[in-house]
């Protein structure tokens, strides 16, 4: 005797399935920022065709991105944290990321050093060198290097922002189009797969800017930032000549 499910029956279980296998995607992108096709089919034991569609539903309901072969998680956009408590997050990240930095620097060069706790931890390595000339907007930055005989720094006009103790304005935007680097030191607050991202319009047209009046230009991020996004977007990924993070340093 053969019995068949009632169609009610079935697509109570294919719902059933469902669910779980939505559950399931969303807690690997909650912690792995992003998934693969071929590998869900794997883990999931079903076809590749339902993984698709599984990830579009996830699509519509603004969970995640699809991408080529997989998807990414959407994330709001994140917001500036005070300078003091960026300092205490991943730091031995952020001293290998400016480890593999420091191999471009030379003597006699100028540098734009972007903002932030990574570009920082470059300070240590900059001071070494004979005759360098580095224009930053970071009031920490510029105060490290004062002491040096051997570095001449730049410090971009503007208005302090007491949070992240960088400045900025309209004057220091113009002064800094007047001017040219040899390499730029970048940092940014996310990324994902095409572009990087700033907190505010102001600090992004900055960074723009450095990269665009520099011969080579340098992203420095680790990948804790990865899958986010800030307010405005000033750079596409595979724009930077090269882009180092703690685990690869590849020009893409």
């Amino acid at each position: 005797m053969v019995l068949y499910k009632s169609k009610r029956k079935e697509m109570k279980l294919n719902k059933m399935f469902l669910e779980e296998r939505l559950k399931f995607i969303e807690s690997k992108l909650n912690k792995d920022y992003r998934v693969n096709v071929s590998d869900l089919a794997d883990d999931l034991k079903v076809s590749e065709v339902t993984i698709r569609k599984d990830l579009k539903e996830l699509e519509e309901k603004n969970i995640a991105k699809r991408t080529h072969g997989g998807a990414i998680k959407i994330q709001k956009n994140i917001k500036e944290l005070a300078v003091d408590n960026k300092k205490t997050i991943n730091i031995d990240l952020k001293k290998s990321i400016a480890l593999k930095a420091s191999k471009f620097l030379e003597d006699d060069i100028v540098i734009f050093l972007d903002s932030g706790t990574t570009t920082y931890m470059l300070v240590d390595y900059i001071k070494k060198y004979k005759n360098i000339e580095v224009i930053t907007y970071d009031l920490g930055i510029a105060y490290s290097l004062s002491d040096f005989e051997n570095i001449k720094t730049y410090l971009l006009g503007g208005y302090v922002d007491i949070k992240t103790r960088t400045l900025s304005s309209i004057d220091g935007l113009e002064n800094l189009s007047r001017l040219h680097a040899d390499i730029c030191f970048m940092g940014t607050d996310a990324y994902d797969e095409k572009f990087v991202y700033s907190t505010s319009e102001k600090k992004g047209r900055i960074k723009r800017k450095m990269i665009e009046n520099s011969n080579l230009s340098i992203m420095m991020t680790d990948t804790s930032k990865f899958g986010k996004t800030g307010f405005y977007s000033f750079n596409k990924c595979d724009e930077f000549d090269y882009f180092i993070t703690e685990d690869f340093k590849s020009n893409i």
